[in-house]
């Protein structure tokens, strides 16, 4: 039936001709005369412009189409595409300046017969003509290029691989690639393909050749398998641009930083990724080419492990608003081969914590803690883990209160299967909350503070509590520090407690958490007994007091050390040795300015009276009386001395006297005459010593003896008026 009326179809036509030419101004082919001169009327015979490479074939669900190229200006120039049925029976399509033309099969072509087509270019005043095809265009299928959007690129035995969907009623198609890298020409080839694969499956596949240290930009192109004594079909478009990168993409380069927790809870995360830059083809250099680097970010929430949802993948941000917990992340780059390795980033949890107290209460049914309530509808989550652990030992649950609390608070029970908190050891405690809690990123911190399990009244007594005495007048009190000083803002301050135990007065001190030392000097008094405890306070609870020490306060006594001790002694010695050289020698000067020393009758030689002085000599009574008074002056010299006597001797004593009495009618010579002027100089020209010339045993021997004192004046005088002589006598007097 089909053939019947695809032969109708052409006698019909040749029977209606007007009809067809009334259909001229339409989008019909016209069987009439074309509106230009004969073709290759003014055309060159060397010309080399004008339309070529005509291609008509039919399209899947879109009727017919005949395409061609055109070589030469484009302005000015008409376009027909003339149809021939069979000689003599010819109509044309007037295209314009396109070079591209659809029509169906209602159009007054034959579809399922052989026809004849070309095209005619009008120029001006020439007409140029394309080479004749003859085709049957229900035969001549043209098939749709590969959908580009669902090319996969991929990478095997060191080729490329793309793959995608066979279009809908396309099976069998033969395919081509052409290729170019940055600053090269297209270059052609043609699609490995397994061919007892035809048929079998609803995709293709070609493999490419792959460049390892360039970028490529692929175009693909499919036709009907040609089939045996028919004419190849024509060749579809090329798909859109399928841009392949240098292999898998490198590690990247990431630095970051951490800003520090704020009032809401979060903290800035700033990240730094070092793009390379990569040289594109010209059809790759749009945002989405395909051959371009693409950076992820793969964030894990360390902190709270109860949460539903820990891992998250995201496209790379350079900011993220991270809560206090810690976090693993991980920045990747991606391109049509996959992602690449990783650039792994560790940010520890905040370290910040509030001194604050928290509302915890352990009992043997569980832990009950309550804070201060947010917005409703949140999800909180509580962690809790002894002090400086890594996180594995963490215990955390999940809570999401459904009622409002009218006085503000959350409440929230756990038993002792959930993980109960330990006697005597310090928690750190953090409370997350977040409105979504399947995404971490949600997350924000509450609250971060240290807990002291147990009793810490009872567990933080200070130990070793010591009293030393520093001084007359204070005491040096020390503690080893309290087991809640490990627990960071759990021990607010120390008191220190001294009670007098004689009037039990009692006063308190006060020092900072940090202090085991400290000096109680105004609330002592000497002579008095006291007792002095300490004890650790938290900001809600007093500690309980240490055993008291006992100590006395002894009487104020001047004390003196070793080194004051003798440095007193040799100062006192000096001064002491000092001022009795000092009189010693005033009172030498003094003695000699005063008594002035006699001189020594046992130092003389002789005495001599020159008889020019004129100077009345003594008269004696008898020659006798001078020799014996002589003799007895010499007996007085000679004889044992006064200071040798162990006693006085009266008789000797009154003998002498008796022997110095002088004979009667000589008058006693006054003590204090002295020579005369010429007279003192002889005797000082003759040796005599002066007063001042007498040694100290001289002296010592005068000023012994208040009777040689009293004689020796007048011995020298008995000498002093001894009788006169022709020459000068000498007398020698011994000792």
């Amino acid at each position: 039936m089909g053939q019947l009326v695809a032969r109708l179809v052409p006698l019909l036509l040749l029977l209606l001709p007007k009809q067809g030419a009334e259909a001229c101004g339409t989008s019909r082919c016209c069987f009439q005369d074309p509106p230009y001169p004969d073709a290759d009327s003014g055309s060159p015979p060397s010309s080399a412009s004008g339309p070529r490479d005509l291609s008509c074939y039919r399209l899947f669900d879109a009727g017919f189409e005949c395409s061609w190229e055109y070589d030469g200006p484009a302005a000015g120039v008409s376009h027909f595409l003339r149809c021939c049925l069979r000689p003599g029976r010819c109509c044309y399509f007037a295209a314009g300046s396109a070079t591209r033309l659809q029509f169906s099969d209602q159009d007054g072509v034959s579809v399922l017969h052989t026809v004849t087509l070309w095209v005619e270019s009008w120029v001006t005043n020439r007409t140029e003509k394309s080479p004749e095809i003859t085709l049957n265009l229900y035969n001549s299928v043209k098939y749709d290029p590969p959908p580009s959007g669902d090319i996969k690129v991929s990478m095997s035995a060191g080729q490329l691989l793309m793959e995608w969907e066979t279009p809908a009623r396309q099976d069998g198609a033969e395919l081509q690639f052409r290729h170019r890298t940055p600053g090269s020409p297209w270059k052609l080839g043609d699609c490995q393909q397994d061919d007892a694969d035809f048929g079998e499956k609803n995709s293709e596949s070609c493999l490419c050749p792959l460049e390892i240290d360039t970028a490529q930009e692929f175009q693909l192109r499919r036709r009907q398998r040609p089939r045996p004594g028919a004419p190849a079909s024509p060749w579809s478009s090329w798909s859109r641009p399928v841009c392949v990168p240098p292999g898998p993409p490198p590690k990247p380069e990431v630095s970051f930083s951490v800003k520090p927790l704020a009032s809401n809870g979060t903290r800035k995360v700033i990240l730094q990724v070092q793009r390379p830059q990569l040289q594109l083809p010209e059809g790759c250099r749009g945002p989405k080419s395909g051959a371009e680097v693409t950076y992820h970010l793969y964030l894990h929430m360390l902190s709270c492990p109860c949460k539903a949802q820990a891992t998250k993948t995201m496209r790379f941000r350079k900011m993220l608003h991270l809560s206090g917990a810690a976090y693993d992340l991980a920045v990747f780059s991606c391109n049509r081969f996959g992602p690449g390795p990783n650039k792994s980033l560790h940010i520890p949890a905040d370290t910040h914590t509030e001194p604050r107290a928290l509302n915890i209460s352990v009992r043997t049914s569980g832990t009950t803690m309550r804070w201060l309530a947010q917005a409703s509808g949140l999800t909180y989550c509580i962690e809790w883990q002894p002090q400086d652990q890594d996180g594995s030992a963490a215990n955390c649950t999940l809570t999401t209160p459904k009622d409002q609390d009218p006085t503000g608070m959350v409440t929230h029970h756990w038993s002792q299967a959930s993980g109960a908190m330990q006697q005597t050891t310090c928690y750190h405690i953090s409370i997350f909350a977040s409105a979504r809690p399947e995404k971490p990123i949600s997350w924000y911190t509450l609250l971060s503070a240290y807990h002291f399990g147990g009793n810490a009244s009872v567990a933080g007594i200070p130990q070793d509590v010591s009293v030393n005495k520093g001084g007359l007048d204070f005491v040096s009190v020390d503690w080893k520090p309290s087991p809640l000083s490990t627990c960071p803002g759990v021990l607010k301050e120390y008191v220190i407690r001294c009670q007098n135990k004689d009037s039990n007065q009692v006063s308190e001190l006060s020092v900072d958490a940090t202090e085991t030392q400290v000096i109680l000097r105004d609330c002592l008094r000497a002579g008095a007994n006291y007792s002095v405890q300490v004890r650790a306070d938290t900001a809600t609870l007093k500690g309980a007091w240490s055993q008291p020490r006992h100590f006395h306060m002894e009487i104020q006594v001047f004390q003196l050390s070793i080194l004051s001790i003798v440095l007193i002694s040799l100062g006192s010695f000096l001064s002491i040795l000092f001022l009795g050289a000092l009189v010693y020698l005033s009172l030498n000067r003094a003695f000699r300015h005063l008594c002035p020393p006699l001189p020594t009758p046992h130092a003389s030689t002789a005495v001599e009276f020159p008889g020019s002085q004129g100077k009345q000599a003594w008269q004696w009574t008898s020659p006798t009386d001078f020799l014996k008074e002589e003799e007895e002056e010499e007996a007085l010299v000679v004889t044992k001395p006064w200071d040798k006597v162990d006693g006085p001797d009266l008789d000797t004593f009154e003998s002498l006297k008796d022997k110095m009495e002088l004979p009667p009618g000589v008058p006693e010579p006054a003590l204090d005459t002295e020579l005369p002027l010429e007279d003192s100089r002889q005797v000082q020209g003759h040796g005599y010593p002066e007063a001042g010339a007498l040694g100290p045993r001289e002296q010592d021997s005068l000023e012994g003896s208040p009777a040689q004192a009293a004689g020796l004046p007048l011995l020298l005088k008995g000498l002093m008026q001894s009788p006169r002589s022709s020459g000068p006598q000498h007398v020698g007097l011994e000792a």
